[in-house]
């Protein structure tokens, strides 16, 4: 038995069978050769050179490297975070939540740092950010701010400069100054400072919601917090005074050894800073886009209804808003305005025709007004438009659209022109006034359901209108 299984072992009919391992191995290394003692290795031999059919070598034999799967990108999450001026957004890597930076830090510049002063730099802006600016505020406010640093660091400046050179006048600083006469003179600039500001307040009081814009902040909260953009304004207003304060002392420290150059400071500086200052506040306001309605503004808008179609959005009229200075008032075509009538400006008949047609039914009338302006008192024609006792804002608007309509019909036409003349009006020039008032009035009743639900649209306070005492005078209609 045992020699029959040798010499089968060792015939040359039948190949080794470590040899169908060649093809699949790609380390050509040679098996040392040995022979079996027994029959028991011998067997043990054979069957393990009959397996590798499915054996992978460790160490003589090199496979190739298999490539590694790619780790998929992560996902990005809806959901978006807002924090201390910089934007985050939630990602899903496969096994946890990460808050990534999206929008590149806060700030615009884009320094080629490492990471970790790009990080401070952006933590430090936010913070810079957060102490001067409201969170929640209308997108022309950092417009507003930019120059009324400007306004207020030259203003902060020439206030130094100017009390400086008010000390320097009247002796103090030098051994020859008596005290009393510098007490005094601080005692009446100040006094005479207040006492000058009490009166113009008292005298304008009446008039600052229209001509004046004291609803700047009120402008500027989008989210009923005026408080917190009253408190960052002072905190700026702080801020810019100091470091007008700063540039006074550094000017004076540039001039500490030329004292003529540093007592003529005064006659340079003031000029320059003074226009500089009047520029950062013209500036400024040409940003505040108030949402309150006056008269002026709400010609404004009316007209660009009329002429366009469209209601303007309060940045549009801030742009067509002008200072009303003295010379430059009443100077439009057929100027209107509202309050009561003025024997010395007023048409006779046509007053007495608009009041005699008058209803109960009316909430205002409108007649033409001949007024003299100017030095040399030439004759302006104009409109009036007065409002009776319990009149709403609707009724406001609506007569004023329709003083708007009367004016846009009297500048394509001439037969006005005669009622210029003192003698008494033609039938013809009052059947013309007549008709152009009832056609106005058509077309404002037209206009105005559409044209306030386009003025809510936009953000318009159509409420109420603020108007000067002027224009709060108002007529009672008696039917007797």
């Amino acid at each position: 038995m045992q020699s029959t299984f040798y010499t089968a072992y060792n015939s040359h009919q039948f190949p080794p069978p470590w040899k169908s391992l060649e093809p699949n191995c790609i380390s050509r290394k040679s098996i040392p050769y040995y022979k079996p003692q027994n029959q028991f290795q011998t067997r043990t031999l054979t069957n393990s050179l009959r397996i590798p059919l499915s054996y992978e070598p460790e160490e003589d034999i090199e496979l190739l490297p298999r490539p590694k799967p790619k780790a998929a990108p992560p996902s990005r999450l809806p959901v978006v975070i807002q924090r201390s001026g910089s934007v985050s957004r939630y990602f899903w890597d496969g096994n946890r939540l990460q808050l990534v930076c999206v929008d590149g830090g806060v700030s615009s510049f884009s320094f080629d740092f490492d990471d970790g002063f790009r990080k401070m730099f952006r933590l430090c802006s936010s913070a810079v950010r957060d102490f001067f600016i409201p969170k929640q505020v209308s997108g022309n406010y950092m417009d507003y701010v930019k120059w009324k640093l400007l306004h207020q660091v030259f203003s902060s400046a020439l206030q130094v400069l100017a009390t400086q050179a008010m000390l320097r006048a009247i002796g103090i600083g030098y051994s020859r100054s008596l005290p009393s006469a510098a007490a005094l003179n601080w005692v009446l600039k100040d006094g005479l400072g207040r006492l000058s500001r009490c009166i113009y307040t008292a005298g304008l009081a009446s008039v600052f919601d229209t001509n004046l814009k004291t609803a700047i902040r009120r402008s500027f909260a989008i989210a009923d917090n005026l408080g917190e953009v009253s408190a960052k304004a002072q905190i700026q207003t702080v801020c810019f005074d100091n470091l007008g304060l700063l540039l006074a002392a550094v000017l004076n420290i540039l001039l500490k050894n030329n004292q003529s150059l540093r007592a003529g400071l005064p006659f340079v500086i003031y000029p320059i800073f003074s226009a500089v200052d009047l520029f950062g506040i013209y500036q400024g306001l040409k940003h505040v886009h108030l949402q309150t309605l006056t008269k002026d503004r709400l010609e404004i808008i009316l007209n660009i209804w009329i002429g366009s179609g469209y209601v303007p959005s309060p940045a549009e009229v801030s742009k067509e808003e002008e200072l009303n200075f003295l010379w430059s008032k009443d100077k439009t075509i057929w100027p209107i305005r509202i309050g009561c009538l003025n024997l010395k400006d007023q048409i006779p008949k046509l007053s007495m025709m608009a009041m005699q047609y008058s209803s109960g039914e009316d909430y205002y009338l409108i007649c033409m007004e001949i007024s003299r302006k100017g030095a040399k008192r030439t004759k302006q024609q104009g409109m009036l438009l007065c409002l009776r006792e319990g009149a709403s804002t609707a009724d406001i608007i609506m007569g004023l659209l329709q003083a708007c309509y009367i004016r846009k019909a009297l500048l394509v036409s001439s037969w006005w022109e005669n009622i210029l003349g003192v003698g008494d009006l033609l039938d013809s020039v009052l059947n013309e006034w007549f008709k152009v008032i009832e056609e106005s009035k058509r077309c404002a009743q037209r206009d105005l359901s559409l044209l306030n639900e386009q003025m809510l649209g936009l953000g318009w306070a159509a409420k109420n209108i603020l108007l000067s005492t002027e224009e709060q005078a108002r007529y009672s209609f008696v039917d007797d």
